[in-house]
């Protein structure tokens, strides 16, 4: 490691007296062994799907989706694709009355507006009045922004648990919920009844999310739609289509044109 890659190390851990931005581009097969800081961290999904442990939680986070981690709690990441966030870097004292837990949030359109402003005139850290009064929204908005305790939820049930890894092996995989349980030896009844227990959702709003978020990265990757389409396993653009403005709000077409901050 260089003198300079070393300062810029220790930078990045030490603790900011107020916030700290920066950008973050990571290539695929990265891992970020498991870490925590002193001061309370929000990593923003620009393009890719985020894929982070916090907490004994993991998080799945799309684009304009943000994991929030509170100081001192431990957490690793390892990303299959190329992922780009933007990073905010909370000290202690600007953390008072935001969650001490991990979590998934869906930040606000003014937030989102303060805080690609601060990465357009390449602000690090607030040094004016005027930017550390706009620091101070961010974390007002970050208070009363909605929050997700996951995105694609997980199980260690052991009827379950064993679905939901092999769809995430295969997501275009249009096996039936009743032939699921037929090869697990239970009821149809008994595994939708564990999918609402241990998901919160049923099987096939569980589905549907996995889906979108392996859409993202071929979307990322330039594939077209139709074949978008056809590897999550829809048999028409149509459906896919309107399965993904449900949740992007825009379309696949549209969603690869977004800018990416």
């Amino acid at each position: 490691m260089t003198i300079e890659q070393q300062k810029e190390m220790q930078w990045l851990l030490s603790d900011p007296d107020t916030v700290r931005f920066r950008d973050e581009q990571l290539l695929a097969e990265t891992e970020f062994r498991y870490h925590q800081h002193e001061f309370g961290q929000l990593l923003y999904v620009i393009s890719g799907v985020m894929d982070l442990e916090a907490g004994g939680q993991r998080f799945l986070a799309p684009p304009e989706f943000s994991v929030w981690i509170p100081e001192k709690v431990g957490h690793a990441s390892y990303n299959k694709k190329t992922l780009s966030f933007k990073v905010l870097d909370i000290a202690p004292s600007w953390c008072e009355g935001l969650l001490d837990k991990p979590c998934l949030i869906q930040l606000s359109p003014i937030f989102s507006t303060i805080f690609a402003d601060f990465f357009r005139r390449g602000v690090c850290k607030p040094q004016t009045k005027e930017d550390i009064r706009l620091s101070q929204v961010l974390i007002d908005q970050l208070k009363v922004s909605p929050i997700h305790h996951t995105y694609l939820p997980s199980s260690k049930d052991k009827l379950l648990a064993p679905v939901l890894a092999a769809l995430e092996q295969n997501p275009a995989d249009n096996t039936s919920l009743e032939l699921w349980a037929k090869k697990r030896y239970t009821s149809e009844r008994t595994l939708s009844r564990r999918c609402q227990q241990e998901l919160g959702m049923s099987f096939s709003e569980w589905r549907k999310r996995l889906r979108f978020l392996h859409a993202i990265s071929l979307l990322e990757q330039g594939k077209s739609v139709n074949d978008v389409a056809f590897d999550v396993g829809y048999s028409s653009s149509s459906s896919f289509i309107a399965m993904f403005q449900q949740f992007a709000g825009t379309t696949p077409e549209r969603f690869r044109r977004l800018p990416n901050g």
